[in-house]
Formats: C-alpha cells, structure tokens, sequence
C-alpha cells in the first residue's frame, strides 16, 4: 500500500514518500492538497522519501507539476539522481539556487542560500533575498535583494524591472515613485557606492 507523510520542517512542507506506484502516489498527493488547500497554497514544499528511488524523472516532475498547479512554491527538491559514480569520484555538492515556476503574490517571501530565478512575475510587497544572483523572468514590482551575505560582485535581472527597493550586499536603491516601464530587460549591479541599472545584452560580460 502506497505511504504519503507530510510534515512541517524550517518552513517547509515536506512530501515524504513511501513505497507505492505512480499512480497510488499522485492519487495520494492530489488527495493530501485538495482536503486542506488552505493550508498548501502558497507553501514552500519539499520532496523527500525512498518512494522517489521507484520514479523516474517524468514521473516526478508531473508530481511537482501537481503541487504548482495548487499554488505551492517549489523549494529545492530531493530528486533521486542518476547511478553513483566509481567510488574514487566525488559527486558535486547539491545546488543551492532556488527556482520558483509561479508569481509570487503580495507578501510572499523567499530566500535562497545561492541565486534565485523567478519564471514569473513579483508582486509590489513580495520579496526576494538570496546568497548570490536575483533573476526574474517577468516583471519585478517588489523587494530583491541579491548578495545578501555581502557579495557585490552579485546582480539582480528582471525583463521587466519597477522594483519597489534594491538591494545588493549592503548598497540600497529605492524607486523615486515614478514607474517607468522600459521595453527591454535590465540588470543592476554595483558600481562605485552605488547600484547602476542598464539595458541587458547577451554580449555583457559582468565577470565576477
């Protein structure tokens, strides 16, 4: 019989998976969502368990796929991965960057320990605070703040960039008030003691 734990860890919703099928395990999430939506939407949720050892990637995915289309945030997941390599070899160290695939509403926080990239827009009060880079492919009306920990060699790029405040390491750039929506990405970055924000090209090279 398949098994389905959900439980509450650093403010996260943990997906912890038993043995079970495809089937039995979607049928299990969908069911866990849809009796407390209220309580989901919104959430930042992990994916955890033996039961992912069974799956392959497709089959994952369409899980997760699952848990957006209730409004959840997708945290940093716990995939299984390919066959281990030969014992001398030593497996890369898991990502730290965050990918959201939703808009972040009103009030809404995340925080990454490496970059974050955004497939979606934020909203005014929303905010962003990440280790390294901010990337935000939509519109950015909220709070980002890229090299939190004190990096300026970070950046934050949005297609479309009104942001409410900027932040990189320890410099801060504020909107004047007056919204000027640009027909072109921006990045901002540090420059001086200040934040500069220009027109993004593919030919830029901000080297860090």
């Amino acid at each position: 019989m398949a098994k389905l734990d959900v439980k509450g860890q650093n403010n996260n919703l943990v997906f912890v998976f038993g043995s079970g099928s495809f089937e039995e395990l979607s049928e299990l999430v969908k069911a866990r969502v849809e009796n407390n939506q209220q309580l989901f939407s919104g959430s930042p949720v992990l994916f955890q368990g033996d039961g992912l050892k069974t799956l392959n990637p497709e089959e994952i995915i369409a899980m997760q796929k699952i848990c957006l289309d209730y409004g959840m945030i997708l945290n940093n997941m716990t995939i299984p991965s390919a066959p281990a390599p030969r014992p001398e070899k030593t497996p890369p160290p898991p990502s730290r960057d965050l990918m959201i695939y939703k808009t972040l509403r009103s009030g809404q926080k995340v925080h990454s320990e490496g970059s974050v990239i955004i497939w979606g827009d934020v909203h005014e009060s929303a905010e962003i605070t990440a280790a390294n880079d901010v990337v935000v492919l939509g519109r950015l009306e909220g709070l980002a703040h890229a090299g939190c920990f004190g990096d300026l060699n970070s950046t934050i790029f949005a297609l479309t960039l009104t942001p409410r405040q900027l932040r990189i390491a320890d410099r801060i750039s504020r909107s004047s008030g007056k919204i000027v929506k640009n027909p072109y990405p921006e990045i901002a970055y540090v420059e001086g003691d200040g934040i500069c924000i220009r027109e993004y090209s593919n030919r830029d090279n901000l080297s860090k």
